[in-house]
C-alpha cells in the first residue's frame, strides 16, 4: 500500500529550522563585529582630525613668525573617547620639524598616530605660495 504524503515531516522542519537559525546567529554575529570595527574607525578619524588641525595650528603659526616651542600635553574628548595630544618641535639648519603625537584607548586597547609636518626656516607669511595650494602663476579669483 503507498501512502501519498502532503506537507512536510517534523524532521524536515527542524532541519529547516536548524539552518535558519544558524544564518541568523551568523549575521548577528557579523553585525557585532561591523559595529566595533565602525567604532574604532571613527576614533582613528577623529584622531586624524584633530592631529590635522593641531599640525596646521602649529606651521601657521611658524609661518607667521611665532616661535614654536613644544607644547604641553592636552587632553580632548570626542565622540566619548578622551586622545591625548602632544605636539613636538625640532628646528634644524633649514626645516622646522613639527610632530603631532595622539594617544587614545579603546575597548581593544591604545592606539597611536603621528602625523609630522616640516617647513622651511626662509618661509614667512608674506610668501603667499606658502599659505595657498596651487599654481602661482594662475590667480585664484577671477
Amino acid at each position: 500500500m503507498h501512502k501519498n504524503s502532503k506537507g512536510i515531516s517534523l524532521i524536515e522542519a527542524l532541519i529547516t529550522l536548524l539552518v535558519l537559525s544558524t544564518g541568523l546567529l551568523g549575521l548577528g554575529q557579523l553585525q557585532a563585529r561591523l559595529w566595533s570595527t565602525s567604532g574604532r574607525l571613527h576614533a582613528t578619524d577623529q584622531a586624524y582630525l584633530l592631529g590635522a588641525r593641531h599640525l596646521e595650528i602649529l606651521v601657521t603659526k611658524q609661518l607667521l613668525g611665532a616661535d614654536l616651542l613644544d607644547e604641553p600635553a592636552e587632553q580632548t574628548e570626542r565622540a566619548g573617547t578622551r586622545f591625548n595630544t602632544t605636539a613636538s618641535v625640532q628646528e634644524g639648519t633649514q626645516l622646522v620639524e613639527i610632530q603631532v603625537h595622539i594617544e587614545w584607548q579603546s575597548p581593544d586597547g591604545s592606539h597611536v598616530i603621528q602625523l609630522e609636518s616640516g617647513t622651511s626656516l626662509l618661509s614667512h607669511a608674506a610668501d603667499t605660495r606658502q599659505l595657498m595650494p596651487g599654481d602661482p602663476g594662475i590667480p585664484l579669483s577671477r
